[in-house]
């Protein structure tokens, strides 16, 4: 019975899952009702299945749009999404690779002073990253270095990028200096 409920969460981590990623990432577009509804929906039937209580996790009228009936501000509802995917990923170890959780950077000096560093490549360290801002972030230095590869520009987010998170700027520094030269 508890492997049944088990794949069940699995589902329901899937479906919520979709919705965060479906959701509009800029803070000034608006969430459908509908969509703030099927989410609730699933957090009751996960309620229901896993013996836990996510309600607080569900949207309110609080996250609706002030004077604007049947929308959700989109900053409030990632939040509550992306709140529950990464409650989830903890409890029940989910959406995660087999394996290593994170990639290590290898640094290895041997007696001729020469440093290997392995880099791990943008797509697997935006994968591995839950807090949205530095995923935003990682996502325009993908694009910057892909597009323009303008050093000051990528500078910039590299910027915003070590001052959200030092773990993160060191992953992804290899990474630019690769594709950077």
């Amino acid at each position: 019975m508890a492997e049944h409920n088990l794949l069940k969460i699995k589902s329901i981590y899937g479906e919520v899952k979709g919705i965060l990623e479906g959701l509009p990432k800029s803070p000034s577009v608006v969430v459908p009702i509908s969509v703030g509804n099927f989410y609730n929906n699933i957090v009751d039937d996960l309620n229901n299945i896993s013996g836990s209580d996510y309600s607080r996790l569900k949207l309110t009228p609080a996250d609706e749009i002030e004077f604007t009936a049947g929308q959700y501000d989109a900053t409030a509802v990632r939040v509550k999404v992306g709140s529950l995917v990464r409650k989830l990923e903890e409890e029940y170890t989910l959406g995660r690779s087999s394996g290593v959780e994170k990639s290590p950077i290898i640094v290895t000096v041997n007696q001729n002073q020469q440093v290997t560093i392995t880099v791990t490549p943008i797509t697997e360290i935006i994968n591995n990253t839950y807090d949205e801002l530095i995923k935003a972030d990682l996502e325009e230095l993908d694009e910057a270095i892909k597009t323009t590869k303008d050093p000051s520009e990528v500078s910039t987010i590299l910027g915003s990028i070590m001052q959200k998170s030092w773990e993160v700027f060191i992953k992804v520094l290899p990474y630019v200096l690769e594709k950077m030269g």
